[in-house]
């Protein structure tokens, strides 16, 4: 057996790549955390060794408000971690004629994955073999060379955000292929980041609230807040407190609100996410008798 491992891509959430600041090179973002107050500038004088540049201090604390808010929704009836379709295809015992085979794997609905472990062929004599795959309108080749009465499996361990795959053989030579062609090992699967994601535009205020906070409470952290102060420290507390009650540094006589603007924001969202669901996804990924509520602790 000719085994070929691949490194298949992971999956880039193209919704977190919505938030920034102004000021950086040839980039510009829908959103800007510029109007929260944070700036590029006050980030290169908050950002200590731990992060070199501002620009980084942005990035980690974009990423941490997106994966935040991921943590904090809450899908009653989302199949969690549920495998909806078994992808899978053996290879049989009978010889077919050489030539040109595809077959295409594909998902129900927009938020689920298409993980697919390997795929495989078997040949009896000598044959040339070109193996391919093909999604999002590009081909990518993974074997390109001569078997002789072997199989030939591809790892592929990877997952795909697409409505379809499809698998390529181009055999040529004098020998035969064992008929089911092409093998395969795979499944599909629900993503609720796929679902959070196709509706980022509902969850960008909450991200910037969470990226915001991120970068206050690292102003207490920063090896250099000794050496240059952004925020007076009275004034970032105040701020942590009305944006994330989770974050309260204040006592109870002091507080100003019960609730963040974080934790009201996560509870709007989920609000329009639950007549999402209702619309759109009782068939996919939901199970509609129960509904989406927020599960927010508040200290």
């Amino acid at each position: 057996m000719t085994v070929i491992n691949t490194a298949i891509t992971k999956p880039i959430y193209k919704c977190k790549d919505v938030i920034g600041v102004r000021g950086v090179c040839d980039k510009t973002y829908p959103y800007y955390l510029d109007s929260m107050g944070i700036s590029l500038a006050k980030a290169s004088k908050i950002a200590d060794s731990s992060h070199i540049t501002g620009k980084n201090l942005i990035d980690e604390a974009v990423e941490f408000g997106w994966e935040q808010v991921f943590k904090d929704l809450r899908i009653d009836g989302f199949m969690v971690n549920g495998v909806r379709n078994i992808l899978k295809q053996n290879l049989g015992t009978e010889l077919k004629d050489l030539g040109t085979y595809t077959t295409t794997l594909s998902r129900d609905c927009d938020i689920e994955y298409i993980f697919l472990n390997n795929i495989s062929i078997q040949v009896s004599g000598e044959v040339t073999a070109l193996v391919s795959i093909i999604y999002n309108g590009v081909e990518t080749i993974l074997y390109n060379d001569v078997l002789e009465d072997e199989e030939l499996r591809v790892n592929i361990d990877g997952q795909f955000n697409t409505d379809e795959i499809v698998l390529k053989v181009v055999a040529s030579g004098s020998g035969k292929l064992y008929d089911g062609i092409i093998g395969y090992d795979g499944y599909t699967m629900c993503s609720e980041q796929l679902f959070y994601c196709k509706y980022w535009n509902y969850l960008v205020q909450a991200v910037m609230m969470q990226a915001t906070v991120y970068i206050l409470n690292y102003t207490f952290f920063s090896d250099r807040y000794n050496d240059f102060s952004v925020y007076k420290k009275e004034e970032a507390v105040i701020r942590i407190s009305q944006l994330d009650s989770n974050y309260n540094l204040l006592n109870a006589e002091n507080r100003i609100n019960k609730k963040g603007l974080y934790q009201i924001e996560i509870e709007r969202i989920n609000s329009k996410l639950k007549e999402i669901v209702k619309q759109s996804y009782c068939t996919c990924c939901f199970e509609c008798d129960n509904i989406i509520s927020s599960k927010i602790t508040i200290p």
